[in-house]
């Protein structure tokens, strides 16, 4: 299949892209907010869908030891992440020269927040404090 990349830039050393490189399917919950935070950092990146690049697919699982975990992240250093966490994608971000704001850290813990929500409303409810 075609490699589908979701920006004009496309890296063209695919084992240490040129910029940062993100791996997603429109299936996974983690992949929005995580392209969300980024969008907020005004951090540049390509994002491909392994569900549309066999190519992309197979790198994802040469990375996490045969899984098709994503987001995984490949930055131009070579280096990599899978399903970071909000703090850890900060923390590389820095060694970049970008930082995740309030907003893109509320936005890349969107789905955290909204469980969060839904659970304390569940047990106050249960406990009939309101």
């Amino acid at each position: 299949m075609a490699k589908v990349v979701e920006t004009q830039h496309t890296p063209d050393d695919k084992e240490t892209p040129a910029r940062l490189v993100v791996y997603g399917t429109p299936a996974c919950p983690m992949v929005y907010p995580l392209r969300s935070a980024l969008d907020s950092a005004k951090v540049p990146y390509d994002y491909i869908n392994i569900w549309e690049d066999d190519e992309a697919r197979q790198r994802v699982r040469d990375i996490n030891n045969g899984n098709e975990s994503v987001p995984t992240l490949v930055f131009p250093d070579g280096s990599t992440l899978t399903e970071p966490s909000t703090g850890d994608l900060d923390a590389k971000l820095k060694g970049m020269g970008y930082s995740l704001n309030l907003i893109a850290y509320l936005r890349g813990n969107f789905i955290w927040l909204v469980t969060g929500a839904v659970i304390v409303y569940g047990v106050l409810r249960f406990l009939q404090v309101i």
